[in-house]
């Protein structure tokens, strides 16, 4: 009951946050502070959805919807808190969305998976870890797809008139690399803290994770590498981002995706 009336809130909240933050790209509204009340609103009544659906008697249950609405709601939390310094608000017209559709199907769709009750510390950590990296490196996929259409928008001298909110291409840029960094760096502690505290990361359930979750990373470093080094950028720096981003989402929610909708393993 708790689980449904705060999904059910907490969806309602994120989709007029939506509608105001599109009153203030497309009809210059200043809603600026009631768009992000009803934010916060909406991220409280989400977080109470997401630790009453997790948490159960039997252990906490990280099937793959449930897993869908825990990772929107770090993605959302995490550009909230940085919208607060950062220009990052036009990034709630997609994660907002996504968020009410992570509620819907978490509250609508059955559990695919048998409950965990024997987590250890170390193992809790990875699993924070990883969501925290997943959900950083989402957000840098979803900024560089923002970066590209502001750039190609000024390319072509479009005066679309959500450009008026939107900072300067290099501003978007710096800020794109800043979160690659920090994704990059949880990803290695990710990595760091599987192969300490996972009995053996190249188990045959494990294997496929383990293996794309390296190439990500491998990736991403080599973007960071090509930054630093040849000022990567644009469609480059693009091709790279969406690169890692597409192998890192096939090794969090393509291997439970087949494994317990499928394939019905837990």
């Amino acid at each position: 009951m708790i689980a449904n009336v705060s999904g059910l809130l907490a969806a309602l909240l994120y989709i007029l946050a939506t509608v105001l933050q599109v009153q203030i790209l497309y009809r210059n509204k200043n809603y600026r502070q009631p768009m992000l009340l009803v934010a916060a609103a909406a991220l409280l009544l989400h977080l109470v959805n997401v630790v009453t659906i997790l948490r159960t008697d039997a252990g906490y249950d990280f099937s793959f919807f449930h897993i869908f609405t825990l990772f929107s709601w770090v993605m959302s939390t995490i550009v909230v808190l940085s919208s607060l310094k950062k220009p990052l608000e036009n990034l709630f017209l997609i994660l907002f969305p996504i968020a009410v559709v992570s509620i819907v199907t978490s509250s609508l769709l059955p559990s695919s998976s048998q409950p965990l009750s024997d987590l250890g510390a170390g193992v809790a950590l990875h699993i924070i870890l990883g969501i925290v990296a997943f959900s950083l490196i989402t957000i840098a996929a979803i900024q560089s797809l923002l970066v590209a259409w502001l750039n190609r928008e000024l390319k072509q001298h479009h005066f679309n008139p959500a450009l008026r909110h939107i900072p300067p291409l290099q501003t978007m840029e710096a800020l794109l690399f800043e979160i690659i960094r920090f994704g990059f760096a949880a990803l290695l502690a990710v990595v760091v803290t599987g192969f300490v505290f996972m009995e053996n990361m190249f188990d045959q359930h494990l294997v496929h994770k383990t293996v794309l979750t390296l190439i990500s990373t491998a990736v991403f470093g080599v973007l960071i590498w090509g930054r630093h080094l040849r000022g990567w950028r644009g469609k480059i720096a693009l091709r790279w981002i969406l690169s890692g981003y597409i192998v890192l989402f096939f090794a969090y929610f393509g291997s439970k995706f087949v494994l317990e909708l499928l394939l019905g393993r837990v």
